[in-house]
């Protein structure tokens, strides 16, 4: 599997040898042992100790042991700050509150976090508060990212006491409001005006399985249905696993529930900005070979809906996209990626494996690249694809041992071009000898490595990361990082009121059901809109194009390891 996330987290951990405790710490690059020494409260001499070797000197990657005994009786324990990694990511992986984090570490933080640093993560029971003096009035502006929690805390006051000095925070915390900390407000404090980013908090719990069914009500214009596999009836008359039971066991119902929950909190989004579309949430009672798609199609009056997102299985979702096709009505499935009979309304949101080869494609043509294609000899399916469906590539020859010859490359390579090389094989070996032939190219021509879609062989120890970084891989994926102010909002939402963060299917349910409300509450019909226009929510694009079988996503990023060892999307 491809590295979603390129940096490699280096913590710090307890071990323990013959009954002591130690830790264990990887150097790097620039590191003394005498820096390290200081990070664990610990001297020199005690390193050397236990790392004998480490006194002719240290090297990148090495592992020290340290003792722990100094360490542990300090309140507070420390992180290394990994490649890619935010003040925030970090407060968020301790549980912890930004302000925390920053209070504990002073003046360490002013210029930002620095790849190799070591902070001080302080235990939630030494949290440093600010002193209030309730004679002065203090404010407080919400910032992204910040929680009712967090600014609390902050100040030393719970949120109990933030909501009553701040009853219009109860339901939601907008950004950029004014908040009154202590005092008496001598102005008239305005909420600002909902926006797009606005999300307000929606309440989920799985433990409510026979309330999940409900109809989400707004004054009627357009009505969405979603049809989702609770399997709500064999639940209750399981006689044998509790509920509680297959909620640790059953992962396809988590799944469901994962999705459902991103579905209210769009559902709850789009009721905040005013957009008048009606919800009906149902059981669409199925598994891969069975669903209740006939019968609640005939008792539920779906041939007057304006969309249906569901059910599950592609089967399912075709007999649902027949059922409504007399009417047009768009049928949206959430999470297949088949395809199967057509249908005219049927939409594939998510997109197929050659669409997001596709993608790749017009991404490097867009850029006037040079396309050479380095593709092992038992990679036919995949030589097969480029050949039939995009023309002009160049195929680059191999040897006897099925590797490649940097001559082959060079004879091929374009100096006045990006020259796009996809690489497409499993063998360590294959991989080694093209990537070091590419990089000792690059003196010469602009290089970009390419794949068609994930590898798990480049996970493999063996291909060192930097390698990669320098040829800057590049690769289509469905979902990409988003740190924007918006998606914190609802990543902050979500996690006030299931007090978990959101998962890729929460995510999802959230992303398809916000992008359909917001297509069905334009002017324009769905199939119009679909046609026109493009969207991006929090992780997922939606691009839907018509073809034969239905309508397609092409909604595909384009994303490249960049040599500050972060993933970007290309421009």
């Amino acid at each position: 599997m491809l590295k979603k996330v390129i940096c490699v987290f280096v913590f710090a951990f307890t071990i323990s040898v013959f009954g002591q405790n130690f830790l264990k710490h990887t150097v790097v690059s620039g590191e003394t042992i005498t820096q390290i020494a200081q990070k664990y409260f610990v001297t020199p001499a005690d390193i050397y100790q236990l790392n004998p070797d480490c006194q002719t000197g240290i090297h990148p990657n090495s592992i020290l042991l340290i003792p722990a005994k100094s360490y542990s009786n300090n309140k507070t324990k420390t992180h290394q700050v990994a490649p890619k990694e935010t003040i925030y990511s970090i407060a968020k992986a301790y549980d912890i509150s930004v302000a925390d984090l920053e209070k504990a570490n002073g003046e360490a933080l002013k210029l930002g976090l620095k790849i190799g640093q070591t902070i001080v993560i302080p235990s939630k029971n030494a949290v440093i508060k600010t002193p209030i003096n309730s004679e002065k009035t203090i404010f407080h502006e919400v910032q992204p990212k910040e929680t009712k929690y967090g600014i609390a805390t902050k100040y030393g006051i719970s949120v109990e006491q933030l909501e009553k000095q701040n009853p219009e925070i109860v339901e939601s915390l907008p950004i950029g409001f004014q908040l009154l900390i202590s005092g008496k407000a001598s102005k008239t404090i305005d909420i600002p005006k909902k926006s797009s980013n606005s999300i307000s908090n929606v309440a989920f719990s799985k433990k409510a399985i026979s309330n999940l069914i409900a109809t989400k009500s707004v004054q009627k214009k357009k009505e969405l249905v979603l049809l989702l596999p609770f399997n709500i009836s064999k639940i209750e008359s399981d006689t044998i696993n509790s509920v509680a039971s297959k909620l640790k066991t059953d992962k396809f119902l988590n799944m469901t529930l994962d999705f459902y929950s991103g579905a209210l909190v769009a559902i709850d989004s789009a009721r905040t900005l005013g957009l008048n579309v009606n919800i009906k949430i149902l059981d669409s009672q199925e598994t891969k070979t069975t669903s209740n798609v006939s019968n609640l199609f005939a008792q539920n009056n779906l041939e007057n809906s304006d969309a249906i997102i569901g059910p599950f299985y592609q089967a399912n979702i075709e007999k649902m996209a027949e059922l409504v096709s007399k009417n047009n009505i768009p049928v949206l499935s959430p999470l297949s990626k088949e395809i199967g009979k057509p249908y005219s309304n049927l939409y594939q949101s998510m997109p197929t494996n050659d669409a997001m080869k596709s993608a790749v494609f017009d991404y490097m043509r867009s850029k006037n690249g040079n396309i050479v294609a380095v593709i092992d000899a038992k990679k036919t399916a995949v030589k097969q694809y480029i050949s039939e469906n995009q023309k002009g590539v160049r195929f680059v020859g191999l040897n006897e041992k099925n590797t490649i010859i940097q001559d082959s490359l060079r004879k091929v390579f374009s100096k006045n071009k990006m020259n796009f090389v996809i690489l497409d094989s499993q063998k360590t070996g294959m991989i080694l000898t093209t990537t070091n032939a590419l990089i000792a190219l690059m003196a010469d021509f602009q290089i970009q490595l390419v794949i068609l879609e994930p590898n798990s062989t480049l996970d493999f120890e063996e291909i060192d990361l930097t390698r990669l970084t320098k040829l800057k891989l590049l690769y289509p994926s469905i979902t990409r990082e988003n740190e924007t102010p918006e998606a914190l909002v609802f990543e902050n939402a979500y996690k006030n009121k299931n007090k978990i963060f959101p998962n890729q299917y929460a995510t999802r349910g959230f992303d398809i059901t916000f992008d359909t409300i917001l297509r069905l509450s334009q002017d324009k019909s769905f199939e119009e809109t679909s046609n026109n226009s493009a969207s991006e929510q929090i992780e997922n694009k939606f691009d839907y194009f018509k073809t034969a079988n239905g309508f397609v996503n092409r909604g595909v990023f384009i994303l490249y390891y960049d040599v500050d060892l972060t993933i970007k999307v290309a421009n």
